[in-house]
């Protein structure tokens, strides 16, 4: 999606976080403001537009929406839909870069099974785009705290059991790997 459109992918996240949303003509707000996350947006709006914005995602076929006999809508994410978030949240993921480097290198380790040979590829597509460098074919690293970020896509890859994480102070191959972090990612590591 475009970044004007990116209001509907909020909707699609609330919804899918929420289950099944009912909301009323008359004051929307009633079933989608549970999300604090677009509460403000929720008040800027008009129906109008969230109508719209509504019936962009039924379009895509993200949602499946029905009206009830007392005029409300009863709205619920597709499997696509949920699919199409997850998707467009794994491209989210990114490493925060501190202003001070901490000396430590995250070390990515892993040993994934030819049957799960494209959430293999899906993986290192991702870890060369988050930056990480190769230190091996099955062992990457990283400058920065990356945890939590890693966490996601092995769980949303479904390779958790076969991925390890490491944080070493040092490491023989700290000088190729600073140069070559500082190199791809056109940071100076400090």
């Amino acid at each position: 999606m475009d970044s004007h459109i990116s209001f509907p992918n909020k909707l699609l996240k609330v919804i899918i976080v929420t289950g099944v949303v009912t909301i009323v003509a008359v004051n929307p707000f009633i079933g989608l403001l549970v999300a604090k996350s677009i509460e403000e947006e929720m008040k800027k709006r008009k129906w109008g537009k969230i109508r719209k914005d509504l019936y962009y995602l039924k379009r895509r076929g993200f949602i499946e929406m029905g009206r009830n006999s007392d005029g409300s809508y009863q709205i619920r994410a597709t499997t696509k839909g949920k699919s199409w978030s997850q998707n467009k949240a794994l491209d989210e993921v990114s490493i925060k870069i501190p202003k001070k480097w901490d000396g430590y290198w995250r070390l990515l380790i892993f040993d994934i099974p030819t049957e799960k040979y494209k959430a293999r590829f899906a993986l290192l597509a991702k870890l060369k785009k988050l930056g990480f460098i190769m230190l091996q074919k099955s062992v990457w690293a990283h400058p920065f705290e990356c945890k939590k970020e890693i966490n996601v896509l092995v769980k949303a890859f479904g390779v958790e059991r076969y991925v390890h994480q490491l944080a070493c102070k040092e490491i023989s191959a700290g000088d190729f790997l600073r140069l070559e972090f500082e190199k791809i990612n056109n940071i100076k590591l400090i």
